[in-house]
């Protein structure tokens, strides 16, 4: 048997061809965004990839952290150093409370970043003989101080405290006067702030 088709199945046809193309049309654009997102983000990535291999080859700024070593001997940080593309310069000696003989400053400090091929300053501890001094109890403390500084040590923590004292007068110092003492040793005051 035959099929007609009349007019009316025509137009059934065309509304459902209509309804589909219409349907796939955002899935399209949804899919040209995402391609495009994609290869936004890609490009960005790239560029930066690309700006920090050129930074690094072309200006050839290799960063470090510098080591610590302090208490090591000369030896032991030199052979700390040569693991590092860094250098080591000895700059003399200081008195100082490590061991004679080791590292008792660096410069830079532990920590800091620094270039390739940056000289590492060290100090070495001077040997400390003990000295003694005289009770700096009752003395000033201007003139302590400079006695101190003269004999190779430092002034550690000063505290100040309410005295019928004059202004300035040392009551009290750690370690105490009179002991042997060794060179670089700090030494704490307690001082006379007055009757303010």
């Amino acid at each position: 048997m035959k099929k007609f088709r009349n007019d009316n199945d025509e137009d059934d046809f065309e509304d459902i061809e209509v309804e589909a193309t219409s349907t796939r049309q955002p899935e399209k654009d949804n899919r040209r965004l995402i391609k495009i997102i994609l290869n936004i983000i890609l490009i960005i990535a790239i560029i930066k990839v690309g700006l920090g291999v050129f930074e690094r080859y072309y200006f050839n700024e290799f960063y470090y952290k510098a080591p610590n070593l302090t208490g090591l001997s000369i030896e032991e940080a030199k052979k700390t150093i040569s693991k590092s593309p860094l250098n080591i310069r000895e700059m003399g000696e200081v008195y100082s409370d490590l061991p004679y003989g080791t590292v008792a400053l660096q410069e830079p400090a532990e920590g800091t970043i620094v270039k390739r091929s940056r000289n590492m300053k060290v100090w070495v501890s001077k040997e400390s003989p003990s000295v003694f001094l005289d009770d700096l109890v009752g003395m000033n403390y201007i003139e302590a101080s400079s006695l101190l500084n003269k004999n190779g040590m430092t002034v550690g923590e000063v505290k100040k405290m309410r005295s019928d004292l004059p202004i300035n007068q040392i009551i009290a110092t750690s370690p105490k006067s009179g002991e042997p003492i060794s060179r670089g040793q700090k030494f704490d005051f307690l001082i006379s702030n007055g009757l303010e």
